[in-house]
C-alpha cells in the first residue's frame, strides 16, 4: 500500500480549523440574527408577501346649511385598482383587462404609472364602474391576479342649488402636493378639497383611511380575510354646519339667473353669511369625482368665466356707494357741515377737464343729505376738493377697504386703497392731479373693491360701527355624542365716529328708499324698514355696473345685502329690486 506524507504543518491545520470555525460563528450569528434579533421585520416581510392591505376609504364629513338641510353629502362608486407586482406577471394581464374594461392597454399602463405608490399597493385605473363590469372581473378573476375593486364614497349635492362657489370641489390631489404636504395621510389618487369651503375646512372634513387585510396565496389570489382584529376601520370626517340658509340661497341664485354678478345677504350683528351667490356658476355635481376632461376644458374656456369667484376674488368700481365715505369724513373733521351747499349745474370742470355728473340738466343747489339721496357727483366733486386725500383714505380704511376681510374662503383679493403713498407709487410724486380725486371720491378711478368687502361695509354702517368679520362656518359635529364647536369670527368696531353722524347716515340713506326723488324705490319691502344706497360703475369693458348695498329691519329681524348685476346699467332698476325681493324672503321666512 501506498502512503504519502502528511506535509501539514501543526500551525496550518490550525488556522484552518480557526477559519472553519469562524465561518460557523458568522453563520450562527447571522441565523441569530435573523431568526431572533429581526424576526419582527422579516415575519413582516413575509406578511407582506402573503397579505394584501387594501386601503378602505373613509366618508367625508356632510356639509349642512344652518337648519340641517343637506348642502353635500355622500354616494358611493365601484373603482377598479390593480396590485402592480402581481399584475405586471403576466403581458396577457393587461389585453383580458382591456377587453373587459374598454380602455386600452397602453392606458392602463399610463394610469398605473401615474397612480403608482409601490409594488404591493393598489393603483386606481378606472372609476365609476357598473356592476356588469365588476361581474365580467369576478369570473375572470383567475386570469387577472392583482385585479380588485373598492368601494369609494364620493360627494353628491341636492338639486335646484348650485352653492358651488361657497362649497367649492375636491379634486385628485398632485404628486407636488403630495410632496409639499406634512400630512402623511395622502396618496397618489386621493381627492382633496381644491376651492371654497371644501378646501377650507380640509382637515375638518376629512376623515381618516382605514385598512383591510387578505390573505393571498403565492400566485397573488385571495385566499380569505385576514383575522378580522386586523382590519383597522376608517374614521368619517366630521359634519360641517354652515350660516348658509338654502332656501334663500336657492331663492337669490334663481333672480340672478342669466345674468352676471353677485349677491350677498348677511346677519349685519355677527357676520353669518345667509346667501352667497356668483354667477355665472356650475352644477358641483360635475365635481362629484374626478371631472371629466372635456367638462373642465367647457368650464375653463367659457368666456363668462363661471369657475371665477367674483365674490372674493372680483375687483370693481363701487361707484355712488362709496360717496357716503366723503360725507362721513367731512362732518367728523369738520371740513363743511351737513347743512353746506354746493351748486350742480350737471357738470364740474377742473383745468380744462369736465366732470359730469350722471344727471345731464344738474340738480342745483345740493346739501349734503340731498347729495346721498340723489347722488350728485358735482357735490362730492366740491367736497374732495377741500379735503387731504389721505384724510379721506383713513376713513375708508376703518370700514376695511385696503385690506381682506378674513372670510373663510381661500385667494380672497384685497382690493386697492388710493391713499398718497399708493398714488406716489402708481404715478410718481407729484405727477397725480387734483382729478383722481375727483374720481375717486366717487368710486371710480383707482379705487377697486370686493363683493365680500361691501358686505362688510354695509353691515358697518347697518350697527355704527361694529365690523364683524363674515363667515360661512357656523359650527362642526366634534363626536358621535353631538358635541358641537362654534366658530368665533373676530370682531372691531369704528369708535372714532359720532352717534350725530351715524344717525345722519341712516337717515339720509333710508330716504334713499322712500323719499320722492330717491333712487332705490324697488327696495321697499311692506313690514320692514328699508336703508339702501344704488350706484352706477363705470365700465372700460361695456355697459355700466349696476351696484344696491343696503339694509332693512323690524322688531324682529335685520338682515343686510349688497347685489352687483355686471353691465345692468343703474343701480335702481337693475340691483334694488334683487335685494328688495330677498329681503321680502328673510322677513317671511328666516328667525334668528
Amino acid at each position: 500500500m501506498i502512503k504519502s506524507n502528511n506535509t501539514v504543518t501543526p500551525g496550518r491545520k490550525n488556522s484552518m480549523q480557526i477559519i472553519v470555525f469562524l465561518l460557523f460563528l458568522v453563520l450562527i450569528l447571522k441565523l441569530y440574527n435573523i431568526q431572533i434579533v429581526q424576526h419582527s421585520r422579516y415575519v413582516g416581510i413575509a406578511d407582506a408577501n402573503r397579505i394584501r392591505v387594501l386601503p378602505l376609504e373613509a366618508q367625508r364629513g356632510i356639509i349642512y346649511d344652518r337648519n340641517g338641510e343637506i348642502i353635500a353629502e355622500n354616494k358611493f362608486q365601484y373603482n377598479i385598482n390593480v396590485i402592480p407586482f402581481e399584475f405586471n406577471s403576466s403581458a396577457n394581464n393587461y389585453k383580458v383587462l382591456s377587453n373587459i374594461i374598454g380602455i386600452s392597454e397602453e392606458t392602463i399602463k399610463k394610469r398605473i404609472r401615474n397612480n403608482y405608490r409601490g409594488r404591493f399597493v393598489p393603483a386606481k385605473i378606472l372609476e365609476d364602474v357598473d356592476f356588469e363590469i365588476l361581474t365580467k372581473i369576478e369570473e375572470h378573476k383567475l386570469d387577472l391576479p392583482g385585479v380588485l375593486y373598492t368601494l369609494e364614497p364620493l360627494r353628491s349635492f341636492p338639486e335646484g342649488v348650485n352653492i358651488s362657489h361657497v362649497i367649492g370641489y375636491l379634486r385628485e390631489i398632485s404628486k407636488k402636493r403630495i410632496e409639499n404636504s406634512n400630512d402623511f395621510r395622502y396618496y397618489q389618487g386621493d381627492l382633496i378639497g381644491w376651492k371654497g369651503i371644501e378646501r377650507q375646512y380640509e382637515k375638518i372634513l376629512r376623515g381618516k383611511k382605514g385598512f383591510e387585510y387578505i390573505q393571498v396565496n403565492a400566485l397573488g389570489q385571495e385566499v380569505k380575510n385576514f383575522h378580522k382584529n386586523k382590519v383597522t376601520p376608517p374614521i368619517p370626517g366630521k359634519d360641517l354646519y354652515l350660516t348658509i340658509d338654502l332656501g334663500l340661497q336657492k331663492y337669490a341664485e334663481e333672480l340672478l339667473e342669466e345674468k352676471q354678478g353677485v349677491v350677498i345677504i348677511m346677519n349685519p350683528d355677527n357676520g353669518q353669511v345667509l346667501a352667497m351667490v356668483s354667477k355665472p356658476d356650475y352644477s358641483p355635481n360635475l365635481f362629484s369625482g374626478i371631472i371629466a376632461k372635456e367638462d373642465w376644458n367647457k368650464l375653463r374656456n367659457d368666456p363668462a368665466k363661471p369657475l371665477y369667484n367674483r365674490i372674493t376674488q372680483g375687483l370693481y368700481p363701487p361707484g355712488s356707494i362709496f360717496k357716503m365715505l366723503a360725507s362721513i369724513t367731512a362732518l367728523e373733521h369738520n371740513v363743511v357741515d351737513k347743512e353746506q351747499k354746493f351748486y350742480c349745474p350737471g357738470y364740474y370742470r377742473l383745468g380744462r377737464r369736465t366732470f359730469r355728473c350722471w344727471k345731464k340738466p344738474g340738480h342745483g343747489y345740493v346739501d349734503m343729505q340731498k347729495s346721498i339721496v340723489q347722488s350728485c357727483n358735482v357735490y362730492y366733486f366740491n367736497l374732495i376738493r377741500k379735503m387731504d386725500i389721505d384724510l379721506w383714505a383713513s376713513t375708508v380704511e376703518l370700514f376695511g377697504f385696503g385690506s381682506t376681510t378674513g372670510i373663510d374662503l381661500p385667494n380672497e383679493k384685497s382690493g386697492t386703497l388710493p391713499n398718497r403713498n399708493f398714488l406716489n407709487k402708481k404715478y410718481g410724486v407729484k405727477k397725480w392731479t387734483e382729478g383722481n380725486k375727483l374720481n375717486q371720491v366717487i368710486g371710480q378711478g383707482d379705487v377697486l373693491v370686493s363683493p365680500i368687502q361691501l358686505a362688510k361695509y354695509i353691515s358697518g354702517l347697518s350697527t355704527r360701527g361694529k365690523m364683524v368679520q363674515p363667515h360661512l362656518g357656523l359650527r362642526y359635529k366634534e363626536n358621535k355624542e353631538n358635541d358641537f364647536i362654534y366658530f368665533s369670527p373676530e370682531m372691531d368696531s369704528i369708535k372714532s365716529i359720532s352717534e350725530d353722524t351715524w344717525g345722519f347716515i341712516k337717515e339720509s340713506m333710508e330716504k334713499v328708499v322712500y323719499a320722492p326723488h330717491g333712487t332705490a324705490h324697488a327696495a321697499k319691502v311692506k313690514g320692514m324698514k328699508v336703508y339702501g344706497k344704488t350706484g352706477t360703475a363705470e365700465n372700460p369693458h361695456g355697459e355700466t355696473h349696476a351696484w344696491f348695498i343696503g339694509w332693512s329691519e323690524n322688531d324682529s329681524l335685520k338682515v343686510s345685502g349688497i347685489c352687483l348685476v355686471e353691465h345692468g346699467g343703474h343701480g335702481g332698476s337693475a340691483a334694488a329690486p334683487i335685494i328688495g325681493k330677498l329681503f321680502k324672503y328673510c322677513r317671511d321666512n328666516i328667525s334668528y
